[in-house]
């Protein structure tokens, strides 16, 4: 009966319940499979996610190799220039004594040339503070011999004048044997006229031009009216009314048969050159060697000339 129930397919049954019934936690077939899918899908997942990171990990490690490749580079151009500095400093260092002694020397020649230079210096202002002193003191001479000379001019002029003066009065004391035709008679004009170049002989200069003005207005065709007329104008200028003699000198030239006219024209260019006006005097001066070729005061307009 056992070797029956063991055999057959009830057997097979019985078997397989008393299994059951043995192993009551046993799980069916499809209970087993279900954990083993979920192991599998996260053993993928790993496996990418090592893969992933190993990816990264490599593209990291390139990117460092790069990186390390580029500083490397730059070292070596940095040692590169360093070895170039460092040849540079050994051919400084190398003439640097040299340059050093260049210095000292050029140094001790500019102090030496600086001490000459400020010596020649005061000399040169020695030498200039007298040239100064030699032309203030030339200055002074020029201006007393000029001084001097004016004072010479003056007299000579002055005696000049007297002369011309003490002439007159001795021509006019001669009656001159022609009629004056004037308000005044001859003898009355002519003792007038030597009354007024008396005055005029003792520095009376507006007393004898008071005289001298009368004489022209009383006796204008009289033969010493163009004499009256110089002598006024000969007392303007030694009042240095310089203007006012100029144009009485002018005047002088009316009279046309006047032996007065070179000493009127020497006079004028005196007094323009004793107003300040040198160029109108050469001018003057000029004029008279120019209009009276046998003047005795041609050498002396001369003089102004030169």
């Amino acid at each position: 009966m056992k070797r029956l129930l063991s055999s057959g397919p009830i057997g097979i049954l019985l078997v397989t319940l008393s299994a059951m019934a043995i192993s009551p936690e046993i799980i069916p077939a499809r209970s087993f499979d279900a954990p083993a899918a979920v192991d599998g899908d996260q053993e993928r997942s790993s496996r990418r996610t090592r893969r992933s990171n190993a990816a990264n990990n490599s593209q990291d490690v390139r990117t460092l190799k790069a990186r390390v490749a580029a500083l490397q580079a730059q070292s070596d151009s940095l040692q590169g220039r360093v070895r170039s500095l460092e040849q540079r400093l050994q051919v400084v260092n190398s003439v640097l004594p040299e340059l050093q002694a260049t210095l000292r020397s050029a140094v001790a020649a500019k102090v030496a040339l600086d001490s000459s230079e400020l010596a020649m210096i005061n000399q040169l202002s020695l030498i200039l503070n007298k040239i100064s002193m030699l032309e203030d003191k030339a200055i002074y001479v020029d201006s007393t011999n000029f001084e001097i000379l004016s004072q010479l001019v003056l007299l000579e002029n002055k005696i000049v004048s007297l002369t011309g003066s003490f002439n007159d009065i001795m021509a006019a004391r001669e009656p001159s044997g022609r009629a004056a035709a004037s308000q005044l008679g001859d003898e009355e004009f002519r003792k007038r006229y030597v009354s007024a170049l008396t005055a005029y002989q003792n520095g009376q200069f507006r007393e004898a031009g008071n005289q001298f003005a009368s004489l022209i207005r009383n006796g204008p065709e009289h033969d010493l009216a163009d004499n009256s007329q110089y002598w006024l104008a000969e007392c303007f200028y030694d009042l240095k009314n310089y203007r006012r003699a100029i144009a009485e000198f002018e005047k002088v030239y009316i009279y046309s048969s006047s032996d007065k006219k070179d000493d009127a024209q020497y006079k004028i260019a005196l007094s323009y050159y004793n107003a300040g006006n040198q160029d109108q005097a050469r001018k003057e001066f000029q004029r008279l060697l120019d209009d009276f070729p046998d003047s005795d005061l041609r050498e002396k307009s001369r003089r102004y000339l030169r």
